[in-house]
């Protein structure tokens, strides 16, 4: 039987940049959209960085992070990391549990998320 108790993960995916130049908050919504088909809980969701790769990878030489803090059962994992793996946008996803964050880091990590411009235009994309 699988573990069904909600999780806090942190998970950095790497985006194309072809999928990020019509607009950052479509980025922003692919994930989130990948994040909800997992029935997870979003936390923090923000552009981390734009960045030359240290490699060409799927013919792509730059890309941008989007880094995010959700709350979700194990077992969906999975179901998110196949949903990136079918996506043609997601370059590269990697996921960390974060059992060491206490309530003062996940704090700073919201706090974070809304003094950042991206936070913004999230916030008015969904309006």
């Amino acid at each position: 039987m699988p573990d069904t108790t909600p999780r806090l993960y942190e998970g950095l995916f790497l985006v194309s940049q072809a999928s990020v130049s019509a607009s950052l908050g479509e980025a922003l919504d692919l994930v989130r959209g990948m994040l909800d088909r997992a029935e997870a809980e979003t936390v923090a969701l923000r552009k981390w960085d734009d960045r030359k790769l240290a490699y060409p990878i799927a013919g792509q030489k730059r890309g941008t992070f989007i880094i995010a803090h959700f709350r979700v059962a194990p077992f969906q994992i999975a179901n998110i990391e196949r949903d990136c793996n079918l996506s043609e946008d997601v370059i590269r996803v990697l996921f960390t549990r974060c059992d060491h964050f206490g309530e003062t880091e996940l704090n700073a990590v919201i706090e974070e998320g809304k003094n950042a411009p991206v936070q913004e235009e999230l916030a008015t994309s969904d309006a």
